[in-house]
Formats: structure tokens, C-alpha cells, sequence
């Protein structure tokens, strides 16, 4: 079945992280090739994130709330790596999880 709605799409970061740049050009990739138009963008360092966005590490993108990579909080912001070529979720992760979110699968 196939939602009526856009995927609630946040990126995750903080300023001084080397692989936010990269994630969130992954990120807009996809977002392009999906259709999607819009995402937030948290900053983790802000005193107004919630407590349990602040748990994720930099860069990390969540699809309706879920990691696109399937993982879980770590606990504190810190920089995160992924097991990518480029230390990053791939754009086509990240396509696959808008879709999975989108009821296309």
C-alpha cells in the first residue's frame, strides 16, 4: 500500500562534524530521486533538541523516526561512522528507506 503523505525525513548533525557535508549530499540525492522536497535539519548541540534526538551521533538520518541504516541511538552526540565507502549512509540506503517509508518497498 502506498501513503498518501512525504516520509517525516530529519537530518541529524552538529557544526565540526567532517561527515555531515557528505551525508547530507547523500541525503538530498535521494530525497531528489524519491520526490521528497523537504526534510529538517537538527542540530543536536542546540539546548532545544529533545533529549532523545540528541542520543544519535553526527551525521544521522531518520526516515518517520528510524535510522535509514536500521541502528539505534548510541547514547550521546558524538561523530558517527558507517560501514560505507564513503563512512556515510549511500544514497541508495537512504532511497530504499524513503521508499520502505513511502509503502513502495
Amino acid at each position: 500500500m502506498v501513503k498518501d503523505t512525504q516520509p517525516d525525513v530529519r537530518f541529524l548533525w552538529f557544526a565540526g562534524c567532517p561527515l555531515a557535508a557528505p551525508a547530507r549530499a547523500n541525503l538530498e540525492a535521494a530525497l531528489a530521486q524519491c520526490g521528497v522536497a523537504h526534510y529538517e535539519t537538527i542540530d543536536l548541540m542546540s539546548p532545544d533538541t529533545l533529549p532523545t534526538l540528541q542520543a544519535w551521533g553526527s551525521p544521522t538520518i531518520l526516515i518517520d523516526g528510524e535510522d535509514v541504516t536500521g541502528e539505534v541511538p548510541g547514547g550521546s552526540a558524538c561523530c558517527r561512522l558507517y560501514v560505507t565507502p564513503e563512512r556515510v549512509p549511500a544514497t541508495a540506503d537512504i532511497v530504499a528507506a524513503i521508499k520502505r517509508a513511502q509503502g513502495l518497498h
